[in-house]
């Protein structure tokens, strides 16, 4: 007998967390009000609570929830994937800090030579 189920509803070991529960969680952590998350995505209360009961959401409702709560839950979420990953904003920072880095190992080769004269 083929078997006719939907490949995608097959749940694995490494698949993600159900993110209506998730996104549940953050709003019920930050203590939003269901009814003004509702309001800025412009749908009913009611409509809300079933994206809860959503293992999957869509990309655009995670992102208007998350600019609804002020958290990012798209990073959140990528960080739970426990793949490495750098920013933009990290990358320019870890630059920064190594020309600083940079320029306290040269300030200290002053020094020592500063204490060395006076010595």
């Amino acid at each position: 007998m083929k078997d006719t189920s939907q490949k995608y509803l097959k749940e694995e070991a490494n698949d993600c967390q159900h993110v209506g529960n998730f996104v549940h969680w953050f709003i019920k952590l930050g203590h939003h009000k269901k009814k003004d998350v509702a309001g800025h995505l412009k749908v009913v209360p009611t409509t809300l609570n079933s994206y809860f009961k959503q293992q999957s959401l869509q990309f655009a409702i995670v992102w208007r929830i998350s600019q609804a709560i002020n958290y990012n839950l798209v990073m959140d979420l990528g960080q739970r994937l426990k793949i490495p990953f750098e920013t933009e904003i990290e990358k320019e920072l870890r630059k920064q800090l190594a020309e600083k880095e940079e320029i306290i190992k040269r300030m200290e080769i002053q020094l020592e030579v500063l204490r060395e004269r006076r010595g």
